[in-house]
């Protein structure tokens, strides 16, 4: 959107506002008006994909990989790509019903084009309610615009991934054009679906400015506020749906905050936390002052833990969390005239020459030790810490590669851990290690 691009310099944001004057807020009758054009044009653009014989290839190669060949941290080396069609396309393969839905519509758009046969994909393609974000993504695939959005940008992208045999017969022969009459609804039901997602950001602007100018913070300045508040009532407008029920103004509130909020949750301090831990450390805080305020004593770790209905050993981790980092002018004792944390740390050190090679050899002892363990304990192990020289990847990163839960590769990770503990050499190994180092 301009309006984001604008916003980062007092001219844009001067634009903003007098932009935001022309629109005056909707009543709801035109909320769920402008919103009903933005389905109805995805509609009408899975029809026309459908009619369209090279389209409906694209559609096969889409259905094929998105079963066989989904979209994988391991491959993509540019993750906000994987990150955006994750967004939009994980919530068909974690629902068993679409997941069968899906392999139906593959089987009928691998025969031959038959009316009939349009007839039952739309009926498949209806029952799996895809977001009108991500088919007008595939109709700016088929329109090849170099103008795209960041959805197509993602699908371009998985393609040079894609090996299926749609895809060799295709190329195996002469490229298909697209018909005219098809080419016009694309492009004609594409400028629709956009301007109907602007008519809903523009006309919510004066949200943003109310809900930046509440947050306050001496960190993150007014427009990145705003800038962030943008976002957030962006992708509000591309994810409402009004059929169920609920106004779009309200609907973007959340989406505004919630953008708004981690944004200066992320810059707040020098280690970012996740966003629940974040809330987690808040709440600790204000329940120790609330403590402090009621009996002029510090909370002890058993009194925090019974306010917060959590373990000790929890709260004694999320104090620890909440002093991640300490200023190098610190200065010891709270002595003003003494050495500060800065002036105590070493210059640059060099390894020594035989580092690498017992890194080397520590390496080729851990990789000896993990087939020990089972197969999925070795992968997440592995993955986790990058032994295979590969970059290391979060709990979450991992979860998506395996497939399953955050919690599934903690388990995994921690019984790993476990046995490797009790593993003999492990340990006197790390030892050595530390030692050394």
């Amino acid at each position: 959107m301009n309006q984001v691009s604008k916003a980062y310099d007092g001219e844009g944001l001067e634009w903003l506002y007098t932009h935001s004057r022309n629109y005056p807020l909707l009543s709801a009758e035109e909320e769920r008006d402008i919103d009903e054009r933005k389905w109805q044009t995805r509609d009408v653009l899975l029809e026309a994909l459908l009619t369209d014989v090279r389209s409906r290839f694209f559609l096969k190669q889409w259905v094929s990989n998105l079963l066989e060949n989904p979209p994988s941290l391991n491959v993509f080396s540019e993750k906000e790509h994987y990150y955006v069609l994750r967004r939009e396309q994980s919530n068909l393969l974690k629902d068993t019903a679409k997941v069968v839905q899906l392999k139906s519509l593959h089987k009928l758009l691998g025969k031959a084009h038959k009316l009939s046969d349009n007839d039952e994909s739309q009926m498949i393609l209806a029952q799996l309610d895809l977001s009108p974000l991500l088919v007008a993504g595939f109709a700016d695939i088929q329109l090849g615009s170099s103008d795209s959005g960041e959805i197509a940008m993602a699908l371009r992208y998985w393609q040079k991934f894609w090996r299926t045999a749609a895809t060799v017969e295709l190329s195996a022969k002469e490229p298909l054009p697209i018909c005219d009459i098809s080419r016009q609804v694309f492009r004609r039901q594409s400028k629709v679906y956009f301007k109907a997602r602007e008519q809903l950001v523009n006309h919510n602007l004066r949200l943003v400015f109310s809900i930046a100018g509440k947050m306050k913070s001496t960190t993150v300045p007014y427009m990145d506020r705003v800038q962030s508040g943008m976002l957030g009532l962006i992708r509000a407008a591309e994810k409402y749906d009004y059929r169920t029920g609920h106004r779009f103004s309200t609907y973007a509130y959340n989406w505004i905050s919630q953008s708004s909020r981690r944004m200066l949750e992320d810059q707040r301090s020098l280690v970012r936390l996740p966003s629940d831990v974040n809330e987690q450390v808040n709440r600790l805080y204000r329940e120790s002052l609330a403590h402090l305020n009621a009996t002029g004593e510090d909370a002890s770790v058993r009194v925090l833990a019974d306010r917060l209905q959590i373990e000790p050993d929890a709260v004694a981790r999320l104090q620890q969390t909440g002093n991640l980092s300490v200023s190098l002018d610190s200065t010891f004792n709270n002595d003003p005239d003494g050495l500060t944390l800065g002036d105590t740390l070493s210059g640059v050190t060099y390894s020594r020459p035989a580092a690498k090679a017992e890194q080397l050899s520590l390496n080729r002892f851990l990789m000896t030790s993990l087939k020990t363990l089972a197969p999925q304990e070795q992968s997440v192990i592995t993955l986790r810490w990058g032994l295979d020289d590969s970059p290391p990847l979060s709990r979450r990163e991992l979860a998506d590669y395996l497939t399953v839960s955050t919690e599934r590769i903690r388990q995994l990770e921690m019984s790993a851990l476990g046995k490797l503990r009790n593993t003999d050499g492990v340990a006197e190994a790390f030892s050595d290690y530390q030692m050394q180092d």
